[in-house]
Order: structure tokens, then sequence, then C-alpha cells
């Protein structure tokens, strides 16, 4: 028998099966996901909702109704300035930037404070809130205030408040201006010429009248302008023609003046100056090469002087230098001819080289004459050079002045031209506006003047109340999803194989309450529905635990990891789903909910399995048999709830010895304790037991909670096969989860009738 009951540690119990493996995480949200949201924050959102109406109930209902009334205008197509020619006036077309202008003037604060001095705006008080302010001042006070008042006047005090102080007109008028642009508004469809003038305020005759007397304000303005801007056009353009006729008569009399002073022919073939300048270029250019040759006779001299050269290379000549030399080759042959008949030494030789020095210095005499006959006609042709370049140069800077006088001239004469042609233009442009100098077209005509509206503009109740019902919805739904992004409670058996590791066996569906009925025990509703969906719920834990628990008349351990888990009604279900099986099962309650809750009556002997640990009564006199379900045993461990026994000193053999004796008789044992965080009691027990199965709540549970649970009985080697998910809501349900009957509740209660 001991063998059969001990429990291996070892093997496949509190594994996770083969084919189950942590699912991933679902990040698309699809139709059924959006509606169990819905379901699940349905309480919110329509809390929300409401709340967003009444709101805007109230909001509406404070609302003054607002009239619009509309004007229309036509701007002209062509509106050239003044002083543009005819015919760009009559081909000129108005462009974007022009008709934008034109609607930005019919919103200034200029011409606003015509409107406002047309209407006389500043006596009413809804355009001039100063008067408004004055009329509150002045409203008769109530009763307490005038009861106030009148022990005050008893005492000889003043109460009455000092008179309202007027700003200034012209601040009264500055604000009937700004109300007035915050009013009104212009508008214009596409690429139209016309312009429609929007007026709104509480009364629709007043908005009329604004409208109109804006368009008409507008046409009135536009024409005085243009008739401004053609008086002005016409007295420039007559100023004008004045002041270039006579600067012409001024540049003629300058020209023919400047003329005369400065001697300008009118032909420069004429200019003697000019003809004087070119010869006297001419025999400055003689000069200088006369010059350059003069200089390049003399250094030739003074080379042959010195040495350097030969007489016969150079230009040097004279008829005694000519002489010479022909004397001098003349003895240079008698001396050859002495030289080679008589010998070097003869006196025939000597007398000709005698006769050679001589010609040799008279030579050499001529050449120096020659050097400074050079010299004297170079300083005399330099002088010449000299006069001649100072006297081109004094003509030349004679010469420039002319120029720069020509060119004063050419001035003189372009501006002429220049102010005759612009006395021609504006002799022209007067000639064409003058006949029409007290004609003036305005730029915009009225097409549609504005009707008296008979229906509010603002608000419009119906379809602010829709789209507040629709910004209220969608609202509240954003705000749901942002509520379930930060809810961390568990509603998934999907979601706990993804946090624990470890499956859940069941889904086990939330009991349905009445407002107004009493509770029923939770025995008495087992008893009132043995085939419906939450006894079948727990039948289908029992059978996934049957599986996994190969041992013989197992001990089973079920906890939660806080209150109010409904782990006690799980632990009696499954006791009930065994017993209705065929087994004797009995269930030890360690944490006891209470017989109003639970429906299990107290035992006859008034003992429990704490008087059996103390010995004071055997273990048959603590079981509470259930009537009702043939085969459950009931034992409470302790008649006071949640851990009244912690102060009892229990030994761990003793509740060892009492789980064998146990096993004798029943063929399962199921142990419900108190919360895992809370007691350590199902740590104590874990030694004792083959499997636990950890109870959930639906949408209570957090994750934190639940990892914390199993972190504390994995410490201890918990044999955990599984959790519990308790309390489920199917259509709250998060996932496309396997809830069983839960998934089908229209074909399940047809089919069980429930």
């Amino acid at each position: 028998m001991d063998s059969a009951i001990k429990f291996d540690r070892n093997s496949t119990v509190g594994t996770v099966p083969e084919g189950l493996s942590p699912a991933r995480p679902l990040h698309v949200i699809g139709l059924r996901e959006t509606l169990g949201l819905l379901r699940r924050h349905k309480y919110f959102i329509i809390a929300f909702v409401l709340l967003c109406l009444m709101l805007l109930v109230v909001a509406l209902a404070s609302m003054r109704n607002s009239y619009t009334a509309t004007s229309a205008l036509v701007l002209e197509r062509n509106d050239t300035p003044m002083l543009e020619a005819v015919s760009e006036l009559q081909g000129e077309v108005r462009d974007r930037s022009a008709m934008e202008t034109e609607m930005d003037i019919i919103t200034s604060r200029v011409f606003a404070g015509r409107v406002v001095d047309a209407m006389n705006l500043v006596e009413h008080p809804w355009f001039n809130t100063y008067l408004a302010a004055a009329d509150d001042a002045a409203k008769p006070a109530g009763v307490i205030s005038s009861l106030f008042d009148a022990v005050a006047a008893m005492f000889g005090v003043d109460t009455s408040p000092p008179p309202a102080k007027m700003p200034p007109l012209s601040v009264q008028r500055d604000r009937a201006i700004t109300v007035l642009l915050s009013r009104m508004s212009v508008t214009r469809s596409g690429e139209s010429l016309a312009v429609s003038v929007h007026v709104s305020s509480a009364d629709p005759e007043l908005s009329a009248a604004i409208a109109n007397t804006v368009a008409n304000a507008y046409v009135d303005w536009s024409r005085s302008l243009k008739k401004e801007a053609m008086t002005d056009a016409v007295s420039f353009l007559r100023d004008r023609a004045a002041q270039v006729a006579a600067r012409i008569a001024q540049n003629e009399r300058e020209i023919t003046e400047f003329s005369r002073v400065n001697e300008l022919a009118s032909d420069a073939r004429d200019d003697i100056l000019r003809q004087r300048i070119d010869g006297m270029n001419t025999q400055l250019t003689a000069a200088r090469v006369e010059l350059a040759g003069v200089r390049a006779r003399r250094d030739q001299g003074r080379i042959v002087l010195v040495g350097n050269a030969d007489l016969d290379g150079t230009t040097l000549t004279s008829p005694l230098l000519v002489s010479l030399r022909d004397n001098k080759a003349t003895l240079m042959r008698e001396r050859a001819q002495y030289a080679s008949n008589l010998g070097v030494n003869h006196p025939q030789v000597l007398k000709a080289d005698a006769e050679l020095g001589s010609v040799d210095a008279m030579i050499t005499r001529e050449i120096r004459h020659i050097v400074d006959e050079m010299s004297g006609e170079e300083a005399i042709t330099s002088d010449r050079v000299q006069q001649l370049e100072a006297q081109i140069s004094e003509l030349r800077g004679t010469l420039r002045q002319r120029s720069l006088a020509e060119i004063r001239l050419r001035e003189l004469e372009r501006d002429l031209l220049a102010d005759q042609k612009l006395h021609d233009i504006v002799v022209g442009r007067l000639g064409s506006l003058d006949p029409y100098a007290e004609v003036a077209k305005p730029s915009a005509r009225v097409v549609s003047v504005a009707a008296v509206p008979t229906e509010p503009s603002f608000p419009q109740r119906s379809r602010i109340f829709a789209g507040g019902v629709v910004g209220a919805t969608v609202l509240s739904i954003l705000l749901a999803i942002m509520i379930e992004a930060i809810d961390m409670r568990i509603r998934s058996g999907q979601r706990i194989f993804q946090i624990a590791g470890i499956p859940n066996l069941a889904s086990i569906p939330k009991v349905a309450r009445h407002w107004f009925r009493q509770r029923t025990p939770f025995l008495a509703h087992l008893l009132e529905g043995p085939r419906s969906l939450y006894t079948e719920a727990l039948r289908a834990l029992y059978l996934a635990c049957r599986i996994r628990l190969p041992v013989a008349k197992p001990t089973i351990l079920f906890a939660s990891p806080l209150p109010k888990d409904g782990s006690a009604d799980v632990a009696l279900g499954f006791a009930y789903s065994a017993a209705h099986d065929g087994l004797r099962t009995v269930l030890i309650d360690f944490d006891p909910p209470g017989a109003e809750v639970s429906g299990i009556p107290a035992g006859a002997s008034g003992h429990d399995l704490g008087d059996v640990l103390a010995g004071s009564c055997k273990l048959a006199g603590a079981v509470r048999p259930i009537a009702e379900v043939p085969g459950l045993d009931v034992i409470a461990a302790f008649e006071a709830p949640y851990g009244g026994h912690a102060d009892l000193r229990i030994r761990s053999e003793d509740m060892r010895r009492v789980i064998e004796e146990l096993r004798v008789s029943y063929d399962m044992i199921v142990i419900h304790c108190a919360p895992v965080l809370i007691l350590e009691d199902a740590n104590w027990l874990l030694p004792f037991v083959d499997a636990v199965l950890l109870v959930v709540r639906f949408g209570h549970t957090t994750e934190q909670e639940l990892t914390n649970a199993v972190s504390r009985l994995q410490i201890n080697h918990a044999p955990l096969i599984g959790t519990v998910l308790n309390g489920v809501e199917a259509h709250a349900q998060p996932g496309q989860e396997s809830l069983g009957a839960m998934n089908h509740p229209r074909q399940a209660r047809d089919y069980l009738e429930v």
C-alpha cells in the first residue's frame, strides 16, 4: 500500500504535457477580441457616454442661437490703377492675389469701422460690450441685496455701487469693430469673382441689415476710393506736365550756352585742334627716328675709339675720313710689298710704318670729331623731341577737356530727349483721364442682398448631439483600450501558460447571480443543476486530473494566490465530480468558507481535524458525510476560518498519519488550504500530496500574483500539474481559446434545457 501511494517527484506529473507549448502573444485584434473588450468594459463605456451626453445637453441648452445672413458681391474683372495705359486697362484681368487682397480689405479694421459708424453699432450692447457691463451694473439688486442695503441705510452707510466709468468713445468703437470682425467672414468659391459676406448675430434682422450694409458700404467705398485716385492722378499728371515742360526749356538753354562756352564744333573734321595733334605726332615720330640714328652712330664711334670694334663695320663717314682710309689702305699695300721684297727692317718699311701711324692718328682725331658732332646733334634732336611731346601733351589735355564737354553735351541732349518723351506720355495720359475726372466706376457691385434668416445657423443641435454621441463612444472605446492595455489581470489559459509555463486544465464558468435574490449555497447549486455548464466544467477538470495522476488513491491540493478566488468552491466541485464517478472522496478543508456559503452542514459531533490531531477524538468522529452526494465526505480542519489554527502545534508526522489512514478508506483525498501568498499551509502540506492545482480567478488575479504564487510553490518542489481558471465569462475572453461547452452557450443550453 505504501508503495502504491508514494508520489514520484521525477515522474511526468507536474510537467508540461507533450504537445502543449507556450502560445505566442496575439498581436492581431479581430472582431471577436474587440467584442470581448467591449463586453468587459461595457459598464464603463455606457457610464462615460451617458456622462458626456449629460454634459453635452447642458452645454447645448446654455448656448444662444446665432443667425447668419449672407450678401454677395461681384468684383469687377478689370481694375487697373489710374496711371496705367488705356490698352492695358482694357486687357488686364484680376489675378488670385488681387481677389484675396479685396477680401482682406473687406475684413480690415478700417472698413469695419465704416460699417460700425454706418450702423451706429457703438450704441448696441451686443457689439459694444462696455454698454452691456454698464447695464449689468445698473440692474436692480436681488431680495437679499436689497435687504442688506436697507439695513445699511438705517445706520447711514451708503452701499450703492459707484457709477460704472465708461472708457473713451474711441475705445468703445474699437471694441465694436473687434466684435463685428469676429462675427463676420468673407468667402469665395474657387476662381469665381463672386464674394459672399456672412454676418452672424443673435438677431436675424440685425444680421441681414449688417450684411447688406457691408456690401453697400464696400461698393460706395470702392467708388469713392477710385474717384479720389482718379482726381489725384489727374492733378499729379497736370503738375508733372508743367514740371517736365519747364525742365525741357531749361535743358535747351543749358545746351546752347554750354556749346558756346566750350566752342564745340558740330563736325569732327573741322576741328583744328585734332589736325594740329595729328601733324605734331608725325613730327615727333620723325624726330624720334632721327634721334635714334644719331645715338647709334655716336655709340659706334665711341666703340671704335675704345678699340672694341673695327671702323669698317660701322656707319661713320665723312670726306676726310674716307680720304684717310684710302691713304691707309695704299700705305698698307706698299708696306707689304717692301716687307716682302726688302725685309721688315728696311728703311722703306719703317717709313711706311711711320706714315701708317700718322694716318691712324688722323683717323682717330676725325672719329672724335664725328662723335662730338653727333653728341651736339643728339642734344638738339632730343630738345626738339621734348618740345614736341610737351606740345602734344598740352594739346591732348585740351582735347580731353573738350571730350568731357562733349560727353556732358550728349547727357544734356539725352535728358532733353527723355523729358520730351515723358512730356508726351504725361500729356497723353492726362488727355485720356481728364474727360472722366467726374465719373468713377466702383470695383464691385452688389448681386444679392441678405435675406432675414429664419433658422439659426448655430448651434445645430441635432448634428452636435449626433457628433457628441459618436465622439463620446469613440473616446470611451479608446479609454477602454488604454485601460485594457494597462490591465494585468488574467483572462485566458493561454496567458497563464505564457507566464507560469503550466497548463490550464479547466475553465470554470462564472455562476450567474441575481440582484435581488439571496445567494444560493454552492452545494445546493451543484445539486440543482447536475448537467449544467458549471458542473460539466468541473467534470472536465476532474477528467483532466485523472489522466495526469497514474498513482492509486491520489491526494490533490487546491489553493489560490489570494482570498476570494473561489478555490473552496472549485475543490468542493472537484470532489463532487469524483464522487459522481464512483470514487469514495473526502474533502479536507483547511480554509472553510462557512456553512451559509458552501452549503455543507455542520457535523453532529462538532469535532474537526484539530480535535483528531489533538487526540480528543477519532478520525471517524470528524468526518461529515454529505447525504445529498453519496460517496462524498467532508472534514473541516478547524472551526475558526482563515488560519485560526496558527497557534496550534501540529506535527507533520501526525498529518502524514492522518493522510495514510484516510487512504485506507477513500479512493481520492481532496485538500483545500489557505491562500499561498497569505499563509504557508500549502507548502506545509506539499510532502503529503500527489498533485497541486492552483485556482486563478478570471479578471481578478493579476499576472504578478500568479507568478509569485507559482514561485512560492516551486521553492518547495510542489507537484504543480496545472491551474484552474475560475469565474470565466466566455464573452469576455480576449482570444480564441477552447472553453468547451462555454464556446457554444446557446446550443449547450438548448441541449441541456438549462
